[in-house]
């Protein structure tokens, strides 16, 4: 219940408290909205953060509060804000009574108080949110709080690492966590040491803490992409939680289940839609980005009798003056048109069932027609111009084959490369989305996938490892074989398709003045939460400039580097049996190719030199990086693509490994969508490993990818089918840092005795001293790992030397590249 204004809790942000509930199951929430800043250098505030964290607390606690889960009720709900006035002894008030201001210490005590709370049952459901300034530095993020600026003598006084925090928080009790970071993650230009802490620890936690071996489902979820900035608008609350309060009301809900249940999946995939729908011209859409393992139910929506609808323009700039016409059945006909003032598209509401016809013009001339029905969750119709047909009947079933009725999809997807096992499709019936659901893998410019089903509407969606998710209503009718077609964006060149198809290939760099100086029809109040030290002065002005081009790449950038360890030392090679070449150039993007002599790299229980990861140092005159060298000849083909204006924050090299079975599962594995990774896993994959394993031309580099999205997904036959093969990859290729430390991850989730943890530590030291490991993943949890054990003396320099390699190692892509500086 919600606690006077004189409960001494208050001064922990405590504004809710069901004391029922105090032992658990129930939901916890803490949400730190930072808005005003004590340093001179913030001429304003910044109101889309303390609006946006207000407006989530009333979801959970206000008039007409969203929230609904009965099998997790809200236990307690803390908020901190900072906002004006910034006079001494000054404070917001919530729920009327006051609220602390979002200062380090402040925060430090409400975060140690809510672990305490989410600590009380390990099925309690933990969530946080906070909204403030952020930025990135060498590949991690720090949200800054209230007093951030205002020691001279330590810079990063007053901010809080992200990655530190999550980190720190898979070790608390509560199994379910839903951490949720609404900042930019913009390069800030602190000139620190690598090896620097960005910021202050909210609070550490080893594994012993856990005291469970339940398996952690943590969905780490921020604003933007690392390097980007997120939207904000004056006075009104930021892009992403306009798209989270959202999804959260049901735009993410799962209709076929009781109740419709949003889960973290459907959440993240729901915010990322929502925000392309605020894409201005020439903009890349906000997406979100994290990590993610497992699922649960977050709240219920509950059954709507009106169906959100969607209404957008492939070509946004074309949105101000364009005419639209919705025709409904039943329900006639309605016009609107695009606004100059606004995002670039509609929301109506209709019935469940409704046909809808959007047809859009401008000028007079036609844009074209989109056509859906008014189906749960909620329908996103984007009008395209000379859209091509998305279904087509390619034959008839024998009618004597089947009593029932009966009806066949073939789901197809075209793309820039050929891959066996590409993406995830799932197909429910529009009518009746609890009755047989089924999950497919799908093929990139390969054989369509068959999906046996009952005649009528079917809702198909398809998951890319490109990071996209898109989704078909379609009508079969009985005997029909129908092709639902699908489409993945063209590469920019022919021997770019593996990494255009694994969402590998970078963004065009345009130069981004700022949100309010674009497209001068769009003043729609969207501002940028912008870094500190912006040049106009102001917290709600522009996004940082774009810097320049990197320099020409020379003659003889990319050379073999040899071993590398996790103190970065390097082991030259006299013959490493490996040569680069320069194959292709755009101008901007060039192909580094590895030609690989060696006829066995990577040879099971084999200790010779082939048998460890070797490394290509990539140099121009302002940076230097050192990227793995992913090849098996005859099965993986890897080059480096290097991009000359590759941002700061961005690494100029990234790793393709092209192999026509295994890129699509490298792709999710980049994204971290150990989710999807799963399904490609279930649906054939993982008998493919083990195969492949069993056969004498063992492939580690697959088998490593799959054992890193099993252990992350927690798939269900992870202790039957996967240990003993953990076991193996660890024991048969002695020279791979990987193994060992995905086994020792493992075995850490489940750790509860002396001797438990003592054998993961034996395990994360073995892969330490193995060198640099192949995958980004595996050097995440061999720095989390080492961090995660009991205090030891013997752990002092390995967890030191481990975390300022993680803080190197670029955690966007699926291989290891490590930035070393100029």
């Amino acid at each position: 219940m919600k606690l006077e204004s004189d409960d001494p809790d208050r001064n922990f942000g405590l504004v809710y408290r069901d004391n029922a509930l105090a032992a658990g199951p129930a939901t916890h929430v803490l949400i730190i909205g930072v808005g005003a800043y004590q340093s001179p250098r913030f001429k304003k505030p910044l109101t889309s953060t303390t609006f946006s964290a207000r407006a989530l607390a009333d979801w959970f606690i206000g008039e007409a509060p969203g929230f609904r889960n009965e099998a997790c009720p809200l236990g307690s709900l803390a908020i901190l804000l900072s906002e004006p006035p910034l006079s001494a002894g000054s404070q917001s008030t919530y729920a009327e009574g006051p609220v602390p201001r979002a200062s380090f210490e402040a925060a430090r005590a409400a975060v140690e108080a809510w672990v305490g709370r989410i600590d009380s049952h390990k099925d309690n459901l933990a969530i946080l949110y906070v909204a403030s300034h952020g930025e990135m530095w060498n590949a991690r993020t720090a949200f800054l709080f209230e007093d951030y600026g205002m020691n001279k003598y330590n810079v990063t006084s007053g901010m809080s690492e992200v990655e530190q925090f999550i980190s720190a928080l898979e070790n608390a009790k509560a199994v379910c966590q839903l951490l949720l970071f609404d900042c930019c993650r913009t390069e800030a230009d602190l000139s620190l040491p690598w090896n620097e802490a960005f910021g202050s620890k909210l609070i550490a936690l080893t594994r012993e803490h856990r005291g469970h071996d339940e398996p952690s489902k943590q969905w780490a979820i921020a604003a933007t992409a690392l390097g980007e900035p997120a939207g904000g608008r004056v006075n009104n609350t930021t892009l992403f939680a306009d798209a989270l309060l959202s999804a959260l009301d049901g735009v993410a809900a799962d209709p076929a289940d009781e109740g419709w249940p949003v889960r973290p999946g459907q959440l993240v995939d729901r915010i990322n839609r929502l925000l392309e729908l605020h894409r201005q011209p020439d903009e890349k859409p906000q997406m979100p980005g994290g990590r993610n393992a497992g699922t649960f139910e977050i709240t219920f929506a509950g059954e709507r009798t009106e169906i959100p609808v969607y209404i957008s323009l492939e070509q946004p700039e074309n949105w101000p003056d364009s005419d639209f016409t919705v025709a409904a059945a039943p329900g006639g006909e309605m016009a609107f048109e695009g606004k100059v003032d606004g995002s670039p598209f509609q929301l109506l509401k209709y019935p469940e069932n409704t046909a809808l016809s959007v047809s859009a013009r401008r000028y007079g001339a036609d844009i074209g027609v989109a056509k859906g029905k008014a189906r749960a969750p909620a329908v996103f119709l984007e009008v395209r111009r000379n859209a091509a047909p998305t279904t087509v009947v390619v034959e008839k079933l024998d009618r004597g084959r089947s009593f029932a009725p009966a009806a066949r999809l073939l789901v197809s997807l075209s793309g820039p490369v050929k891959i066996a096992a590409a993406a995830v499709a799932e197909v429910v019936r529009a009518d009746d989305p609890k009755k047989n659901p089924k999950q497919v893998v799908v093929a990139i410019n390969d054989t369509p996938t068959p999906v046996e089903v009952r005649p009528g509407e079917h809702v198909v969606t398809l998951r890319t490892p490109d990071g996209r998710v898109e989704a078909q209503t379609i009508a079969v009718a009985r005997d029909e074989v129908l092709e639902v077609r699908f489409a993945m964006p063209q590469s920019p060149h022919e021997w770019l398709g593996t990494a255009a198809a694994t969402g590998a290939v970078p963004p065009p760099v345009a130069a981004q003045t700022g949100l309010e100086n674009r497209r001068p029809p769009f003043q729609d109040g969207i501002i940028v939460q912008a870094a500190v030290d912006m040049p106009t002065g102001g917290l709600e002005g522009l996004a940082p400039p774009v810097p320049p081009p990197q320099p020409e790449l020379a003659a003889g950038i990319a050379v073999i580097a040899g071993y590398v360890d996790v103190a970065l030392t390097r082991q030259a090679l006299a013959n490493p049996n490996i040569d680069t070449e320069v194959r292709n150039d755009d101008g901007r993007l060039v192909q580094i190719g590895l030609v690989d002599q060696e006829a066995r790299r990577f040879a099971p229980f084999e200790r010779g030199i082939p048998q460890r990861p070797i490394f290509v140092a990539i140099e121009t005159a302002t940076r230097r990086e050192l990227a793995v060298v992913p090849s098996i000849r005859g099965q993986w083909t890897p080059y480096v693509l290097i991009d000359r204006q590759a941002p700061p924050e961005r690494t100029l090299a990234t790793v393709i490994a092209e192999n026509p079975i295994w890129s699509g599962l490298i792709g999710f594995l980049a994204a971290r969508d150990a989710e999807a990774g799963g399904r490609l896993l279930a649906g054939g994959l993982d008998q493919a490993v083990i195969e492949a394993m069993q056969d004498k031309l063992a492939d580690p580099i697959a088998a490593l990818a799959a054992a890193l999205i099993a252990v992350s997904a927690s798939v269900p036959d992870l202790e039957r089918r996967w240990d003993p093969w953990l076991v193996n990859l660890a024991n048969w290729f002695p020279l791979i840092p990987d193994g060992p430390i995905i086994l020792g991850r493992r075995l850490l989730m489940r750790a509860r005795t002396a001797g438990q943890f003592a054998q993961a530590k034996a395990l994360f030291l073995e892969g330490f001293s193995r060198g640099a490991p192949l995958y980004s993943l595996s050097v995440d949890w061999l720095a989390r790992g080492l961090e995660s054990l009991p205090d030891d003396e013997v752990l002092t320099a390995p967890r030191q030397a481990a975390r300022a390699f993680a803080n190197r190692v670029d955690s966007a892509q699926a291989f290891t590249v490590i930035r070393l500086g100029a």
